[in-house]
């Protein structure tokens, strides 16, 4: 199968994967995470350097949490775009139940080929999801052609801790347990041993900043949250 065959068969499994689980997605998220992962995106949000942005784009928005944690920062609109239809479904009755209401347009697309002009926004960010991209390095590439000159990335996702027992603490936690209730859960077991492998596979730390260099941000860095179980990722378009 050719490369471009196999990014596209990619991506369509994760499509269908995350449709198939967005009902129990946001209970799933909160219950596995003991509630932590509320705070990693806010934390996530006071890492923005530039003052309040007037247009934020959140890639693999999903059911739209970071979007909707990105109202405490005043955005003059917010765009997210996610593959799920079914996890845009239930962001969209989130958006609405929103009070005060808020700027935020939810639609289908793809991150690694936005539908948006070059320099179009002031921040891009993605949680938990840019993992799952067909291509990082194509995603990576759109998030800094969208953005305008000076504007920041921002990516939080998950990492394997390195300090040793915890490492086999959380390992254990997140190959055994997780799966298993998660499945439990939502029924799809498979969906909740997808988690960890991709983790596995997601390239963390000094090599998720090497792909920020290599994209063409500069300012680029990254900063561990909760003993290194995820991280906050940042770069700046030039200019």
């Amino acid at each position: 199968m050719e490369n471009k065959e196999k990014i596209a068969e990619h991506k369509r499994r994760n499509r269908d994967m995350f449709n198939a689980i967005a009902r129990r997605y946001d209970l799933l998220n909160h219950l596995l995470s003991g509630g932590v992962d509320i705070y990693w995106r806010r934390r996530a949000l006071d890492c923005l350097k530039g003052g309040r942005p007037q247009r934020i784009l959140d890639l693999a928005t999903g059911t739209g949490d970071f979007a909707l944690a990105a109202a405490r920062i005043m955005p003059d609109q917010v765009v997210g775009i996610d593959m799920a239809f079914e996890m845009l479904r239930l962001g969209a009755d989130k958006v609405r139940d929103k009070k005060p209401p808020m700027p935020l347009g939810l639609l289908v697309g793809d991150a690694e080929g936005l539908p948006f002009g070059a320099g179009t926004f002031d921040v891009v960010m993605g949680a938990f999801g840019v993992r799952n991209f067909g291509s990082i390095p194509a995603g990576l590439a759109e998030a800094h052609r969208v953005l305008k000159p000076g504007g920041e990335i921002l990516v939080l996702d998950f990492c394997e801790p390195t300090a040793p027992l915890f490492r086999q603490l959380y390992s254990f936690y997140f190959h055994k347990v997780l799966p298993t209730v998660g499945g439990l859960v939502s029924g799809e077991r498979q969906a909740y041993a997808y988690l960890p492998r991709s983790v596995g596979h997601f390239p963390q730390g000094q090599a998720f900043v090497d792909l920020l260099d290599e994209a063409g941000f500069v300012a680029t860095g990254h900063t561990p949250l909760t003993l290194g179980i995820s991280a906050v990722y940042q770069g700046v378009k030039a200019g």
